[in-house]
């Protein structure tokens, strides 16, 4: 139908435009994020580009919902606004028709909905933790810049190389040790960082150097002269890192008994729900008069995606600390919007005017009052 193709591109088109303004709100947010994650030493430079492309990646699983939402409401709104749905409406067009085009555009982002919240979200949790994790085994030679003291992330190192080659030969290397107690001070020529191959742990070796050991406050120093002395880098073993729950895949949290696991996969199953039902909402909420316009129903718009995700939060934590049970779990939140859903499309198609007519007559309203009434 060419109605049905114009509603449609209308409705496309109007989300392109809200899509490439949210898009480059988050895009920025998380450039700032990033670089202050380099900046802290969380992760490295050469891995900055690709944070910030894993990261937009997961904020695509929460804006596009809110982007369908109100590029429905804006593209509807326009054509009450414009009266091209009086027009429409003369010619047997209505809201059902709205209904049938919306949901052909549904289509086809549940499928990318489903895609984002189920597998590409889950993933880029899962590689920018895993990346972190493998910093962290670098953590203490990768930021040491030579000629520069460099205090290490737990604040009881301080190292020093005159020269790095290689990255895992290091010249004229100092290095200080400060527990409770004691502090320790190791000074060698050369130094290399080697790998155990078994658990994954890096050790920088010493070679043909001293350690001096003593007690904090007191004077009682030794010195020990060595031919090889490792000392383990901060960090793990690669074998220990373990995921967290936004990062595990789709099938180790369906087979798991666990309420946080449960609660995580019905808060990705949840986005895709929330994204259907939004964008059916969006219909009979557009439905406004022109000396509104049609920016009228924004912040009601707004409003709704708020109370609507904050429920969701807040059922999400129920679930997890076991308030409700799992058959009940975040189910609600989506059952009570798609009830307001119902109730707004069976007013805006007349169904709930035989209950008005109805509430006349309890009143013993008389004939000639609807009479003046649709005069």
């Amino acid at each position: 139908m060419i109605i049905r193709d114009y509603i449609t591109r209308e409705v496309i088109r109007t989300f392109g435009g809200v899509f490439l303004v949210l898009f480059l709100i988050i895009l920025s947010t998380q450039l700032i994020k990033s670089l202050a994650a380099v900046a802290n030493g969380k992760i490295p430079i050469d891995f900055l580009f690709a944070l910030i492309g894993l990261r937009n990646l997961q904020s695509l699983t929460l804006i596009l919902p809110l982007t369908l939402f109100l590029g429905i409401l804006l593209a509807l709104s326009r054509l009450y606004k414009d009266s091209e749905m009086v027009a429409l409406s003369a010619c047997g067009i209505g809201p059902v028709t709205l209904i049938k085009s919306v949901i052909i555009v549904l289509a086809s982002f549940i499928v990318l909905e489903i895609g984002l919240a189920l597998v590409i979200g889950p993933w880029a949790f899962s590689r920018m933790q895993i990346v972190e994790e493998e910093f962290k085994l670098q953590a203490d030679i990768e930021l040491v810049v030579p000629g520069q003291f460099t205090l290490s992330n737990d604040g009881k190192r301080v190292i020093y190389a005159e020269e790095i080659v290689h990255r895992t030969k290091l010249k004229n290397v100092f290095l200080h040790v400060d527990t409770d107690t004691r502090s320790s001070v190791l000074a060698a020529n050369e130094a290399n960082i080697e790998t155990d191959p078994r658990q994954g742990a890096r050790y920088i070796v010493f070679q043909n150097g001293h350690r001096y050991d003593g007690e904090s406050g007191t004077l009682e120093y030794r010195d020990i002269k060595f031919k090889d002395y490792g000392v383990l880098l901060e960090g793990r073993g690669r074998a220990v890192i373990q995921l967290d729950r936004d990062a595990l895949p789709l099938k180790a949290l369906i087979n798991s008994d666990n309420l946080y696991y449960k609660a995580e996969l019905q808060w990705r199953i949840s986005q895709i729900l929330m994204m259907i039902i939004l964008a059916l909402l969006a219909v009979p909420l557009s439905k406004t008069s022109p000396r509104h316009g049609r920016y009228g129903k924004m912040a009601l718009a707004v409003l709704i995606y708020i109370i609507y995700s904050n429920l969701l939060l807040v059922a999400m934590n129920w679930l997890r600390k076991g308030v409700v049970e799992a058959y009940i779990g975040m189910w609600w939140v989506h059952l009570l919007f798609f009830a307001l859903f119902l109730f707004l499309f069976a007013r805006q198609m007349g169904w709930l005017s035989g209950l008005r007519r109805k509430s006349h007559d309890v009143l013993h309203c008389p004939d000639e009052f609807d009479e003046m009434v649709k005069d």
